[in-house]
């Protein structure tokens, strides 16, 4: 039988609770490094309507690239959501491919996003829909513009403002720093940075919090759904250049 909350919560973990990113207590970086492209890996527990998720973001190199891969598992269902973008001699984040697949009930969905960058265009794919994007700015993937804004927060860098191809469509993102806040986690105590995700077409709420001692890592999400059940995502283990996450970013 379909649930809604659960295809409601899975939806949301696709799109910001995964998303998904100086008080540096992870390796000192050598001049000219990319912080938010150290590799990592973390693991987050959610409990939604008694139904508990497990989910797990990856960064990893693989030669001259980076892939991105993130996924969520419960009772009822899966979703996994993996990206591979190159970096250029700018700085600027080049996509290179991005592949979703969903799994819930049995209810199967997938979608692909390919570039062409001869011709200047994204295909997307899905089972229903095929749409083209014409590359005229330096967009990015439902995957690709968290890692931008990772970077940006660790660069103090303002607005946080994304063109985004999503379902085959170019979106704006908006983000709003709300402030510092004091976090404990099963990690520990966390210094981090409240972020809001700006919605002006509908009423669901986004608040995400980042820790600067992980590199502004993601290590709590909360997000209110527009019929007003919500779920919340925290972190519970993780490794940064393959050092183990404790005591609020202190590598044990």
């Amino acid at each position: 039988m379909h649930n809604p909350a659960c295809n409601a919560l899975f939806s949301a973990l696709r799109g910001g609770l995964l998303a998904l990113v100086a008080l540096c207590s992870v390796p000192a970086l050598a001049a000219g490094k990319d912080a938010a492209l150290e590799p990592y890996r973390l693991a987050y527990a959610a409990t939604f309507n008694g139904m508990d998720i497990n989910a797990e973001r990856e960064l990893r190199k693989i030669g001259d690239s980076y892939q991105l891969v993130t996924s969520a598992k419960g009772m009822l269902g899966s979703i996994i959501e993996e990206g591979t973008f190159k970096v250029d001699g700018q700085g600027i984040i080049v996509d290179q491919g991005y592949e979703y697949e969903r799994n819930i009930i049995g209810m199967k969905k997938a979608e692909e996003l390919s570039y062409d960058r001869s011709a200047g265009v994204a295909h997307f794919e899905s089972k229903k829909k095929s749409r083209q994007v014409k590359l005229e700015g330096d967009y990015l993937n439902q995957l690709s513009f968290q890692v931008q804004l990772q970077r940006d927060l660790i660069n103090g860098v303002t607005p946080l403002h994304y063109q985004v191809i999503a379902r085959g469509k170019l979106k704006d993102y908006h983000f709003e720093i709300l402030g510092e806040e004091t976090l404990d986690t099963p990690l520990g105590q966390f210094q981090t940075v409240k972020v809001r995700r700006v919605r002006e077409d509908n009423d669901r709420q986004t608040i995400m919090w980042f820790a600067p001692a992980l590199n502004y890592l993601l290590v709590q999400l909360w997000q209110q759904e527009e019929d007003g059940d919500d779920h919340k995502l925290v972190i519970k283990s993780g490794t940064v250049n393959n050092q183990p996450i404790a005591n609020g970013g202190k590598h044990s």
